[in-house]
């Protein structure tokens, strides 16, 4: 764009500064750096759970890009609430209180990474690996997602439930025949 050119808005679920939550933000010459959206989980999970409980309940979530990380964060939070009700994962117990409208039994996580929010690490880390169902979509030429971060995102997840769908191509979800019979196959194995 011309220096003339007004900017155009970014909506994110996390970003650089303040505790803000879902929110427009003026983005600079496209987004901030990844690894640099670190605030704003509080609004963002209190504005999901508000959305489940209007528009719920759902079988399943999917997130593309940062959309992916929070979605590995529900479902880190949905499985380390299963985890606290059997008796282990306490420490969840409290950020799963937070948000009780958010129930779901599997996730699709696209161009994803790891989170660099802090209360994300911990919720991640508290929860691993992550026991439920989920397709994970990772380019093998994403530049986009932080340092591997759909092969990384993959790794929180159990290994007998994680599924994943690799393409040669960036940070996109493929919608070729082929891809969408993976996508059609996992969500299938989901219905119950």
């Amino acid at each position: 764009g011309g220096a003339g050119e007004a900017r155009r808005p970014k909506y994110c679920w996390l970003h650089e500064g303040g505790e803000a939550g879902p929110r427009e933000e003026a983005s600079r010459d496209g987004a901030c750096p990844l690894a640099a959206q670190r605030c704003g989980w509080r609004r963002t999970l209190q504005a999901l759970d508000d959305a489940f409980a209007a528009h719920g309940p759902f079988d399943g979530v999917l997130g593309f890009s940062q959309g992916a990380a929070v979605a590995a964060a529900l479902a880190a939070l949905v499985s380390g609430r299963a985890s606290a009700a059997a008796g282990s994962g306490g420490e969840v117990a409290a950020e799963a209180a937070a948000a009780p409208a958010v129930r779901f039994r599997f996730v699709l996580c696209c161009g994803g990474f790891v989170g660099a929010a802090p209360e994300l690490g911990a919720l991640y880390e508290r929860s691993a690996p992550i026991a439920m169902p989920s397709l994970h979509v990772v380019g093998e030429g994403d530049g986009v997602a932080p340092g591997g971060g759909g092969e990384e995102l993959v790794r929180l997840f159990c290994p007998a439930r994680a599924e994943v769908v690799r393409h040669g191509g960036g940070h996109f979800m493929p919608a070729g025949k082929r891809f969408v019979e993976r996508y059609v196959e996992f969500l299938d194995a989901q219905r119950g």
